[in-house]
């Protein structure tokens, strides 16, 4: 025992210099294959991680489509998200954040147009 101690290193913290991606780069554009539940968890998971997803329903049976959007719609619901219609049978499932960057509405309009 002494009555000096080392002294401990002051540790600087180093600002965070990564990009940010815009949400407009994370877009899942998917062409929906089938209904089977881990291929759409797989899907909600990557929105519910920010990711906006344009899903296209064309190649999916009714009852298929139904229950996919059935699902997709839930889970926008749960995050208070948004489903923006793009165009027959194709939507957006986004969660509420999609617009914070101001990337997505300029998209958006164009797409629809």
């Amino acid at each position: 025992m002494g009555l000096f101690r080392k002294r401990k290193k002051r540790v600087e913290s180093k600002p965070d210099f990564k990009e940010t991606e815009s949400t407009y780069e994370r877009i899942v554009y998917e062409q929906l294959s089938s209904d089977e539940d881990h291929y759409l968890t797989h899907l909600a998971d990557q929105m519910l991680d920010g990711a906006p997803l344009i899903l296209s329903f064309d190649q999916l049976e009714i009852d298929e489509a139904n229950k996919a959007i059935a699902f997709f719609s839930g889970v926008v619901y749960a995050i208070k998200g948004e489903i923006v219609p793009i165009r027959e049978k194709v939507f957006m499932f986004a969660n509420q954040d999609v617009y914070a960057d101001q990337t997505m509405q300029p998209f958006l309009t164009d797409i629809i147009e």
